[in-house]
């Protein structure tokens, strides 16, 4: 997860183009009426999506439903941040259901299962357009957040299925889509000129790696996430990046620090399985590092050392990109934003990642290595760590 605030065409022509994005994305990276109970069939919302290469950008109907529904029930992460033409739209359309059945359990929710940030998104991609949870080979998804249990989700569910009807979300959502169509060309333009898919697949060493969904949050605001859906046929990679505004007009537009955002949330998903392979042998220095820097790391809403550990990871990938990318502002731009972060361990771990990246030979994937990574993070904190 990273919240961003401030901390989460002749050839000649694109190439400056480029230039300029690659060195502001530096500059700032740091820093549904249904007349039935489905948003199904006729009554299925309006798509908003784009391609470039294999990743999909698009504005997910069930990320802005769940988004809303939490946000109804007075989530702040749901509250921050949001473009004022949006919210007034979502109070004109919504403001007399705040108490309704499904936004009372949200913040229930919230209060019983600490649900918030990245755990309403999770259900918002393990859902079908009928509100039932997506078949994967498993009893109950494994790639689902551990806060949705399974007697309470479907629950969840069924008055989730019931707003959507009773508020007319689609018809919401299709007003909408003027606002959606401009976020998603912004962001269209300047993805077009990165190859992330490209260097995701390579520095991971994954050549089947799924589908990867660039979802534009448009209740998100300052917050950002990623995260994952499997099954037995099909594997997607969400990034799913928060529309703030940036400037007094509320101008929608997908801007560069949302490139550097993107690559952080995408990489969770290469990471996180890795990580959670390695949890038990990762406890020590995550537990170190949590009791030197725990009042730091709760304020960037990372409460348990394990999110710390998710999180050490990623970033240090994240910094292989940005050194190899833009090396002349990693230094003065990347390392020192993980410093305000909390993350002060960041640049010794990317340095630690080269052994990784000079040595693909040996070490043919991110997996195969992170042995090496554990070893090195625990003997690490064990000197620093106070």
């Amino acid at each position: 997860m990273n919240k961003n605030t401030t901390n989460n065409k002749t050839e000649r022509t694109q190439v400056t183009v480029k230039n300029v994005v690659f060195c502001t994305v530096i500059l700032l990276l740091f820093s549904f009426g249904l007349s039935s109970s489905a948003l199904a069939a006729n009554n299925s919302p309006v798509v908003c999506k784009a391609n470039v290469g294999r990743i999909t950008i698009e504005v997910d109907p069930r990320v802005e439903l769940i988004g809303i529904v939490f946000r109804l029930a007075g989530s702040p992460e749901f509250n921050d941040g949001t473009l004022r033409p949006y919210v007034k739209a979502i109070e004109k359309h919504f403001g007399d259901f705040d108490g309704h059945p499904v936004v009372k359990m949200a913040a229930q929710l919230r209060q019983t299962r600490l649900m918030s940030c990245d755990g309403p998104m999770s259900l918002a991609i393990h859902f079908d357009d009928n509100f039932r949870l997506r078949k994967t080979d498993e009893e109950w998804p494994s790639t689902l957040d551990y806060r949705w249990e399974k007697q309470e989700t479907t629950e969840f569910l069924k008055k989730l299925r019931q707003f959507a009807a009773e508020t007319k979300f689609n018809e919401f959502f299709k007003a909408q889509s003027g606002m959606y169509e401009e976020g998603i060309r912004s962001c269209e333009e300047l993805m077009a000129q990165v190859n992330l898919e490209k260097w995701l697949g390579d520095f991971f060493g994954v050549k089947q790696y799924g589908d990867l969904k660039l979802v534009l949050g448009f209740v998100n605001g300052f917050y950002n996430y990623g995260r994952r859906f499997a099954d037995d046929r099909t594997s997607e990679k969400y990034a799913i990046i928060g529309m703030r505004p940036f400037d007094p007009a509320n101008t929608v537009i997908f801007r560069p620090i949302q490139l550097g955002t993107t690559v952080h949330e995408f990489c969770h998903s290469f990471v996180n399985p890795v990580v959670e392979k390695y949890m038990d042998r990762l406890q020590p220095a995550g537990e170190r590092l949590f009791a030197a820097h725990g009042p730091v790391m709760r304020m960037g809403g990372y409460q348990k050392w394990e999110s710390v550990m998710y999180e050490t990871a990623t970033r240090a990938c994240v910094a292989c990109f940005a050194r190899h990318s833009f090396e002349s502002m990693y230094k003065d731009y990347y390392l020192k934003d993980e410093v305000k972060a909390g993350f002060v361990w960041t640049e010794d771990m990317a340095n630690f990642l080269k052994k990784y990246e000079s040595n693909r030979d040996k070490y043919p994937t991110f997996e195969s290595f992170f042995p090496e990574f554990v070893d090195f993070l625990n003997e690490y904190t064990s000197k620093t760590a106070q």
